[in-house]
């Protein structure tokens, strides 16, 4: 998303942004996210006296990330408050400021730890010979294991 910052100068202090945010593709691909939709910031920019700006608001949307039981799809609304500062540098010879990287980043921190669908949580994690254990039980149960050397 690129800001004119020239608005800065002819509106005053603060630029409003309400708009609907197009994640590159390369970006998504190189993270746990299958696809992104309905992502939306509404939010200021200022220029702080420092001559850094501010970039406040909130960045909502909807992503889809794999189910950590079976690797479905699972579908998470998220919510974000943002407050970066952007330093002068990255403003180039056009007086444009691409922001873009700075909602990414507050987009992968929304992503959870644990993701499980509703209808895979009271699914069955052992049977007839078999059970799912997890990494805390492999490191704690070492003396049986006979990879413990391999750990």
């Amino acid at each position: 998303m690129i800001i004119e910052l020239f608005e800065l100068v002819a509106k005053g202090k603060k630029i409003n942004i309400d708009n609907d945010i197009n994640i590159p593709l390369e970006l998504i691909k190189g993270s746990d996210i299958r696809k992104l939709s309905n992502v939306h910031f509404t939010g200021d920019l200022s220029k702080l006296v420092d001559d850094t700006y501010e970039l406040t608001g909130t960045i909502t949307g909807t992503m889809i990330i794999p189910d950590n039981i079976t690797l479905e799809d699972y579908t998470y609304d998220f919510t974000s408050e943002i407050e970066e500062k952007i330093e002068e540098t990255r403003v180039n010879y056009q007086k444009t400021l691409d922001i873009t990287e700075d909602l990414w980043q507050n987009i992968l921190v929304e992503i959870p730890l644990y993701a499980v669908n509703d209808k895979n949580k009271d699914i069955k994690l052992e049977g007839d010979g078999w059970r799912l254990i997890s990494e805390d039980e492999i490191n704690t149960n070492n003396d049986n294991n006979p990879f413990k050397d391999l750990l």
